[in-house]
């Protein structure tokens, strides 16, 4: 399928082939029910040193509820073909799972550009903190804060430390990030 180019989903191709992106989101997905395309996004944008609100963030959940309707079916669906939990001939599960692997990524793809047009990047604050890792940890939070399946931000901390770690490859500036996160709190 072609798409136009889109800024969001190259930069997030790019961050999911770095290590421990992948495990790290898909825990993040599994285990917490957070979309992947918002955790890229709060990055993407903070990369740009922007900080989303909880005004964007509804937006943006908006923007994202009837693409993950189709998404999380044909998720579910790929995991049951690839556990043999369907009953069909051997010889049709492989292209089947391929097939609904395509759809899925398409389906993702998609809900990426709805979610790069859906907020004016020139119209989200800038990030009054002084580094990049920083705007991405507040967009993380953020978002993250709107998630039903967590009591608290704090219980997802090393999960958030491994993301930013694998995506800016600096532990120590993320430590840095973190220590002035605490201390602004």
């Amino acid at each position: 399928m072609d798409y136009p180019n889109s800024e969001f989903w190259n930069y997030s191709t790019q961050v999911w082939t770095l290590p421990g992106i992948e495990p790290t989101c898909l825990e993040l997905q599994n285990e917490h029910l957070a979309n992947v395309n918002l955790l890229l996004y709060c990055c993407w944008v903070g990369d740009k040193s922007l900080c989303i609100n909880d005004d964007d963030l509804q937006v943006l959940l908006d923007t994202t509820q009837p693409w993950q309707t189709i998404i999380k079916p044909l998720r579910n669906s790929r995991k049951m073909m690839q556990q043999n939990l369907i009953a069909m001939p051997a010889s049709m599960i492989k292209q089947t799972i391929s097939n609904i692997s395509e759809m899925e990524l398409n389906a993702e793809h998609m809900e990426q550009m709805a979610l790069e047009k859906a907020l004016n990047l020139e119209q989200i604050a800038p990030c009054t903190e002084p580094s990049n890792i920083e705007c991405s940890l507040l967009n993380l939070s953020t978002y993250l804060q709107s998630l039903e399946s967590i009591s608290s931000t704090e219980q997802l901390m090393p999960l958030i430390i491994q993301l930013l770690n694998a995506i800016y490859q600096d532990e120590e500036a993320v430590q840095l990030a973190l220590m002035n996160s605490a201390a602004n709190s």
